[in-house]
């Protein structure tokens, strides 16, 4: 069975707070809703089962995205928390993806997938070391530690619970938008442009 698709979908509202001096939170708002739904659409290209986890189950409804959406739970506290909560209940294989991928397509996953193999864990590091990507096979063998430097962290967690562990190299996996460099980084290349991200910062 492919793995499921887990995608963490901050509240709106509180979208991408570090362009707060580039851009109003309306505008970062509808930068996370570009972007998520530039991440479902890959899902869904690529031929998976897309799970968003969201404190606005409702405002994600809304989008229409081809992904099942569900609600965090109001008795943890914070996202490793909450994603500790659900990817065992996903089943043995969860793909866990950041919302805010706008080069992500389908053609991206698929080479995701193909380049981990059988190993148990595979990695994609954004540029300040966080972790875009991760495939769990099983999820929950060792604590998830998403914030800062999160890469170096559940690569070493999962090495010391004996897991094998691919770092897969996938520059549109690897871009994130969290702050203003990566913005320069989507703007400064024609495929950055042709985004939906990038075709909506460029309008502005």
């Amino acid at each position: 069975m492919p793995p499921v698709v887990l995608i963490p979908v901050n509240s709106f509202g509180r979208a991408k707070g570090r362009l707060s001096e580039l851009y109003t939170p309306e505008l970062r708002a509808q930068l996370a809703i570009t972007t998520f739904t530039t991440v479902a659409t890959a899902v869904r290209d690529a031929g998976l089962l897309s799970v968003a986890l969201t404190p606005e189950p409702d405002a994600v409804r809304a989008l229409g995205a081809a992904s099942e959406v569900i609600g965090e739970s109001p008795r943890l506290h914070g996202l490793n928390a909450q994603l500790e909560g659900l990817v065992t209940q996903l089943g043995d294989e969860v793909l866990v993806l950041h919302a805010d991928l706008p080069l992500a397509t389908g053609v991206a996953l698929i080479g995701f997938l193909e380049a981990a193999g059988q190993a148990e864990t595979a990695l994609v590091r954004s540029s300040d070391g966080g972790t875009n990507a991760m495939l769990l096979r099983p999820p929950g063998r060792f604590p998830l530690a998403y914030g800062a430097n999160s890469f170096t962290a559940h690569d070493t967690a999962a090495r010391a619970a004996g897991l094998s562990v691919v770092h897969v190299e996938s520059p549109a996996l690897a871009l994130d938008l969290d702050t203003p460099a990566d913005i320069e980084l989507l703007l400064s290349t024609a495929e950055g442009r042709a985004t939906l991200a990038g075709q909506l910062l460029s309008a502005r």
